[in-house]
């Protein structure tokens, strides 16, 4: 499966508007395993990505509801724990999707959602 090409030049110029900024994800992404859709080089990069994300989430205060299973807390360990796993788990895999457009949007999603966390760092301290 290929991308649209659209989505392709919006990811590329978003990349390139925002480059490397600290506490961004996508200055870890390496934009030609996206093109060629290594499965190795991608699982190893989510992998890096969930470890930001689990330090982030570390270091931030739940409420001790927040953690119960179901609830904010809990729902955003979990939930970075498996996107870890499923990083290993593409790792190993071993046909490329060069360009799936699926690649894109879990990019940015992981760029947003890193971003949100830093901004609750910075703000809390």
């Amino acid at each position: 499966m290929t991308t649209n090409p659209k989505i392709e030049e919006l990811f590329s110029n978003y990349r390139k508007y925002m480059g490397e900024s600290p506490g961004g994800f996508l200055g870890l992404l390496n934009p030609e395993n996206l093109e060629t859709g290594d499965p190795k080089s991608l699982g190893k990069e989510i992998q890096i990505g969930s470890g930001i994300l689990e330090s982030g989430i570390n270091g931030m205060h739940f409420e001790p509801m927040e953690l119960e299973k179901g609830k904010a807390g809990s729902r955003l360990k979990e939930a970075v724990r498996i996107y870890g796993l499923m990083g290993e788990e593409i790792e190993q895999m071993t046909e490329n999707q060069p360009r799936d457009y699926h690649l894109y949007v879990i990019a940015i999603l992981i760029d947003i959602t890193s971003s949100l966390l830093n901004h609750i760092e910075i703000s809390q301290e």
